[in-house]
This record gives C-alpha cells, sequence and structure tokens, in this order.
C-alpha cells in the first residue's frame, strides 16, 4: 500500500508504520499519543508530510554540497514554530539545502534603516550601532521565508497524498482538530 507519491516514488505504508514504531519505541515514545486516537492518526499523517517533504528535499540535492555550507542556526521553539514543524524539521536534518536554497536572499540597507525606525523600543542606540544585529535578524526572517515558500511549492508540485494520509489540517480529513 502506497501513503503518498513523491514524484514517481512511492512511500509505502510499510515505511511509514517502520518510522512510527522507532518514534514509539524511542526515549520520547510514552509521550506520544496512542495510535487509535485521533492525535495518534494525526501524528501519522504529519509523519508522512515530513517523510515526503524529506523525499523532496532528497530528490533536488541528490548528494551533500561539496563545499561545507555556512553554520545555520538551529530553529529555536519561536523560530520552528514561525517556519512550521515540518520546515523546521528539514532545516535541523539538512542544514546544508538550507543554506544552500537560502544563499542568494538578502536585506538591502534601507529595509534594515526602515526596521530599525520603526522599532526603537527594542534597537534604541543609533542606527550604526544597531544596524549588525538588525540586518542579521531581518536576513534570518527572509531566509526562512524563502525556504519555506520553496518547500511547499516544491511540496504541493510534487507530492499526491493517499486517502487517510491527508494533511492534519485538512478540514476534509475525519480527525480535523486544528480549529481557531
Amino acid at each position: 500500500m502506497i501513503a503518498a507519491w513523491v514524484g514517481d516514488e512511492p512511500i509505502t505504508v510499510a515505511q511509514v508504520e517502520e518510522r512510527l514504531a522507532g518514534l514509539y519505541s524511542g526515549s520520547s515514545g510514552a509521550r506520544l499519543p496512542h495510535p487509535a486516537t485521533a492525535e495518534g492518526r494525526n501524528l501519522r499523517r504529519w509523519l508522512v508530510q515530513l517523510m515526503a517533504a524529506n523525499a523532496v528535499v532528497s530528490q533536488d540535492f541528490v548528494e551533500p554540497p561539496l563545499v561545507e555550507p555556512p553554520p545555520v542556526e538551529p530553529p529555536a521553539l519561536a523560530r520552528a514554530l514561525r517556519l512550521g514543524g515540518v520546515a523546521a524539521a528539514v532545516v535541523a536534518a539538512r542544514p546544508d539545502v538550507y543554506a544552500s536554497v537560502t544563499a542568494g536572499v538578502t536585506v538591502a540597507d534601507a529595509e534594515v534603516h526602515d526596521y530599525w525606525s520603526r522599532n526603537r523600543d527594542r534597537h534604541p542606540s543609533p542606527f550604526a550601532e544597531s544596524r549588525p544585529a538588525v540586518a542579521a535578524l531581518l536576513l534570518r526572517e527572509a531566509r526562512d521565508r524563502h525556504f519555506t515558500r520553496w518547500l511547499d511549492e516544491r511540496c504541493a508540485a510534487r507530492v499526491r497524498l493517499m486517502p487517510g494520509f491527508e494533511h492534519p489540517g485538512n478540514p476534509a480529513q475525519p480527525d480535523y482538530t486544528h480549529h481557531h
């Protein structure tokens, strides 16, 4: 049985079950929801999302880069939530892909100055002193947005989920619990 297709490559239900078994037998297994509950089924759906995103990345980046990528700050909880769980997991697993995809992202000095002038309560120092920290913040956020957009577009174009493996946030699936 197939859980999802990534291009012409299948992600089998057996692969998903094997990965789930690894999670449940790991050190955090007791904290995971029981597989027969809605939360457990949504964990399974989320895992398929992660496996599909990793397959997309593997198809685009077959081998690690020949040049060591610049260090990438691992996503802290707040940053991971902004990126989204799947994107944050991909960044954590493949910082080389993040570095490659976002290498050309820049932030104009005018944007840095505008942000600084609108946020003087956060950056009370003169612009010349605040500029490096503000530029780094804006660059990290621009890179995160670019990477997330890139991954979302690739997944939308190449991933086909089978019934029962819909995105956990899809209101059409029976265990949908994401309400605002």
